[in-house]
Order: C-alpha cells, then structure tokens, then sequence
C-alpha cells in the first residue's frame, strides 16, 4: 500500500462553464478515498483535459484582479451590480462580492460595505442541566426520541416513565 492517495477514484461534484462562452469547462472533482477536491479544464472543441494559465484569453472574467480604483468605484457607483460588471468586464457576484465586503475589504475601509441580507448562525441554545426536557434524556437522539414516543419533545419529559438524565 501506499503512503498518499493518488486520487485515482474520482467523482465530479460540480461543473461550469465560462462567461465569455469559451469552449473549455471546469469540472470540480473530489477524491473518493481521501477527500481531496481539484479543478479540471476541459476543452470541449479538443475533448480533453487542458491547463488554463491566469494570462489566458480563455479564461473566466471572474479571475481578474481588480486595482484599487476599480475597488473604489464598485463601492461608490449607486447602479446595479449587474450593469457595473458589464462595464468592468466582470461577473455580477463579484460586485457583490466587493460590495458586501468577502473581497477586497482591506482596500478603503472608511467606505461602507453593504449587510448581507441572509441571517447569520446564531450560537447554539445552551440548556440548563438541571432542567427536565427530553433533549438532556439519554434516549434523545437526532432530535427526536429514540423509542419512538410519539409526545416526546419540549417539557414532556416530566411525565415520561423513561426518561433517564443524559450524563
């Protein structure tokens, strides 16, 4: 056996293709043994894999490195993402990106950043020890009883003739 992984079993997770409707396809691929995730370029007029460099002229608009001035705009321009990312040569998700501060957020930082509207993941309810509730029984298993109670849930651990304090 072998020291490392040659990732031979593989399986495709994803796949995209580019903006600029270029015949190469990015395939997102992850190792069934280890793990281990990697991009493959496929060129679909060649029909085989290829190497993309960062200076090709087929690759994604989305890989360009914006300069601070362009940074600046995106934050100030009042228009819609989609129409700046025409003018810029760019994906709209990047102006979002910019926008809302996952990119770029060392450059201008006395600008303000846009708030994401999705909720973010509070902590976790802790709960009192001492408290009888069928989430602290040891019978309590992915979020429902494990013998099969059906009223179990919430403060019905009072009642219950199995509950049996979680250690």
């Amino acid at each position: 056996m072998t020291d490392h992984c040659t990732h031979t079993f593989r399986k495709i997770i994803a796949s995209y293709n580019w903006i600029n409707k270029s015949n190469i396809r990015t395939y997102r691929l992850r190792c069934k043994c280890c793990g281990y995730r990697w991009n493959v370029y496929y060129d679909r007029k060649l029909k085989k894999e290829v190497l993309v460099s960062r200076t090709s002229d087929d690759r994604p608009l989305n890989t360009k490195r914006l300069t601070p001035a362009e940074v600046r705009t995106i934050l100030i321009d009042p228009r819609p993402g989609a129409e700046l990312a025409k003018e810029l040569g760019m994906s709209h998700q990047s102006i979002s990106q910019v926008r809302l501060g996952q990119a770029y957020s060392r450059l201008w930082p006395e600008l303000p950043r846009k708030v994401s509207k999705r909720p973010k993941q509070g902590p976790a309810i802790k709960e009192d020890p001492n408290l009888l509730s069928c989430r602290t029984c040891t019978h309590w298993w992915q979020r429902r009883c494990g013998l099969d109670v059906p009223e179990a849930g919430g403060a019905f651990a009072e009642d219950c003739s199995f509950y049996q304090k979680d250690k």
